[in-house]
């Protein structure tokens, strides 16, 4: 017995079975602590994606509303992005693509809130804030006196100045061929590397105002330094007009002179095919299959302005030695068909309208200047070359499907309504 009691066998194992108690269990709280790590990453990836898709909302209001989705408002877009990464307010799990579970598990809640804010961290501006949390019950962690554990998330995103690009170019890059630029910003939504395209210049941009592109910029980190690169897309201003013009049917004309639409002549120029000069005033339509002038042709406007408009369908002829001189009126038209009266504004300050698909709209040796207003060529590769005559006081934009700039020129959106401005919203994420 003496022996027995004096024995040390199998000490080391009763120690080491007490020394494995404390260390599992630190272990087992370490593995639940990690999962609260877990789901904070995924608490932060739905703040993160509620506030910038919420700033995106905002910055459609910002931008007066042109070209977006207003259906609903910043909130609610904010927490569908946040349902559709798995986090919900109780009940409110219904947004499209929402993978928020119908019951959680006992004793766990989720909240989603969404704000805007006129200020963030002393800098005043459009702000969108969203802030996830959720919290669950404890286990291991109760010997710590903990029950439950609350889990939050921040994100803040920024609505920036808006740019007001005053050429854009809808599905194709711009091109420069030297490192002159149109006074102001300009965009494209192509998504090509080559977005914004300045391989063939060199030296210091003059006269490119701060600009973007939903692809990537090419050429000198010099000119590339001035783009926002990968944005998002600028939305077209004439999207609206443009359905109200594909339904719109008008009689033709009478005669062989161009006819101003007016209450007494709603018409349409039907395959208006001419070789004299004529002067313009008003908003003149053309319809047809052919919209051809040649020979000693020219259009002249007088000083109140005129917008020619090729309604869609129509089309352009091989127009030779043709010289256009005109500009917008910039002012309501006096007379319009009852499904454009919405677009007075628009139409007012627009040039040209031409949305025929990528056409030789004029050959030879055919001038055209204008003075201000819009071109509206959404369809069609455009080079602007030389240096045209703009008057920077009125409203001068360029939208093409693709363009290439060379030589001086100047666009401005001064006296531009705000329904014929593109707008380009950036939003970033700041925290």
């Amino acid at each position: 017995m003496r022996n027995l009691l004096r024995s040390r066998r199998g000490s080391v194992a009763f120690a080491t079975v007490v020394a494995l108690v404390p260390l599992i269990g630190a272990l087992a709280l370490g593995g639940e602590a990690g999962s609260w790590y877990v789901t904070k990453q995924h608490a932060q990836n739905a703040a993160d994606a509620a506030a910038y898709s919420g700033g995106l909302r905002l910055a459609c209001s910002v931008a007066g509303g042109v070209g977006c989705d207003t259906a609903q408002d910043y909130v609610y877009r904010g927490k569908q992005f946040a349902a559709q990464n798995s986090f919900c307010n109780a009940g409110d799990t219904s947004y499209p693509g929402s993978r928020c579970p119908t019951n959680l598990p006992s004793g766990t809640t989720q909240t989603v809130q969404i704000a805007s804010l006129a200020s963030w961290n002393g800098t005043s501006g459009n702000f969108v804030q969203a802030t996830v949390s959720q919290q669950q019950p404890a286990y291991l962690a109760k010997v710590l006196g903990m029950s439950t554990v609350t889990i939050n998330a921040t994100a803040v995103a920024e609505v920036q100045n808006p740019i007001k690009p005053c050429v854009l170019a809808l599905g194709g890059p711009i091109i420069f061929q030297d490192n002159h630029g149109p006074a102001c910003g300009f965009a494209s939504n192509f998504a090509g590397p080559g977005a914004i395209d300045f391989t063939q210049v060199s030296g210091s941009p003059v006269g490119i105002g701060l600009s973007t592109a939903v692809g990537g910029c090419a050429g000198p980190a010099a000119l590339c330094a001035i783009v926002r690169p990968y944005s998002q897309p600028v939305a077209d201003p004439y999207t609206a007009l443009n359905a109200a013009l594909s339904t719109l049917n008008l009689p033709a004309c009478v005669g062989s002179a161009p006819v101003a639409y007016t209450t007494a002549t709603p018409c349409a120029n039907k395959n208006f095919n001419s070789s004299q000069p004529y002067t313009l005033s008003g908003t003149y339509f053309f319809s047809g299959t052919e919209f051809t002038m040649k020979g000693s042709a020219n259009f002249t406007t007088v000083a109140t302005g005129a917008t020619i408009i090729l309604l869609p369908g129509a089309t352009t002829g091989k127009s030779d030695h043709l010289t256009l001189t005109i500009k917008a009126p910039n002012a309501t038209p006096a007379a319009l068909p009852a499904s454009l009266q919405p677009y007075a504004a628009l139409i007012g300050a627009t040039a040209i309208y031409n949305t025929e698909t990528d056409a030789q709209k004029f050959k030879g040796s055919t001038n055209i200047t204008v003075n201000n207003g819009i071109q509206y060529y959404p369809n069609q590769t455009f080079d602007f070359s030389g240096n045209p005559n703009m008057n920077i006081n009125g409203c001068s934009e360029l939208i093409a499907k693709k363009i290439t700039l060379e030589g001086s020129m100047s666009f401005t959106q001064n006296g531009c309504p705000q329904s014929a401005k593109p707008l380009s919203q950036v939003v970033k994420l700041v925290q």
